[in-house]
């Protein structure tokens, strides 16, 4: 598996809120999701160049089920502009991992983000990329102010921040030495 692929699938996984965010949601206590886990939940990114939109994309939880260690969230991504796709994402008290990817389960889960979701937290995938939790902090994309937490990844020489709001998903994404950067735009919330 290319050493980028774990990030890519990251990057792939975004979601969730009750309707268009226009404030920080509050977390449901310690045991709060980093991903949506309502059918219907729907995320909206842009992914901009400075002021500038390049390109918009949607995940949308299509459905979810419940097993002994917690959720199997399926996900769409709707990209116009990127090869669209269907994954599945395992949430439960040991974190976000994800099991299959346009059908193929794969051998081995691969860990998007580890709880506790506390700073320090840490954890590595296959081809050496490192995840750390850096710090919580309350950052503003155009769907609202979150409450998040931010994770760094390093992989070789390439650094790409990441940010997690509890119950919602990742809310921005940007690597660093480049322009562009992901953010959520909008969410509806599911049934």
């Amino acid at each position: 598996m290319p050493r980028f692929l774990p990030l890519a699938f990251l990057i792939a996984s975004v979601a969730h809120v009750a309707q268009v965010a226009h404030a920080a949601p509050a977390p449901k206590g310690k045991d709060s999701a980093y991903f949506p886990t309502k059918e219907g939940d729907t995320r909206v990114y842009e992914v901009r160049v400075g002021d500038k939109v390049e390109s918009t994309y949607k995940d949308i939880v299509d459905k979810v089920v419940k097993m002994d260690d917690g959720l199997h969230v399926t996900m769409s991504r709707d990209a116009p502009r990127a090869n669209n796709f269907v994954t599945v994402i395992s949430v439960t008290k040991e974190g976000l991992f994800r099991m299959s990817f346009n059908g193929e389960s794969l051998e081995k889960p691969i860990p998007l983000l580890k709880m506790p979701a506390k700073v320090g937290t840490k954890w590595e995938v296959e081809g050496g990329a490192t995840y750390t939790i850096t710090k919580e902090e309350e950052v503003e994309v155009p769907a609202g102010k979150f409450s998040a937490i931010r994770v760094e990844s390093v992989s070789g020489t390439t650094k790409t921040l990441l940010w997690f709001a509890p119950n919602v998903g990742l809310v921005k994404t940007q690597t660093e030495g480049n322009d562009r950067v992901h953010v959520l735009k909008e969410f509806k919330g599911g049934k």
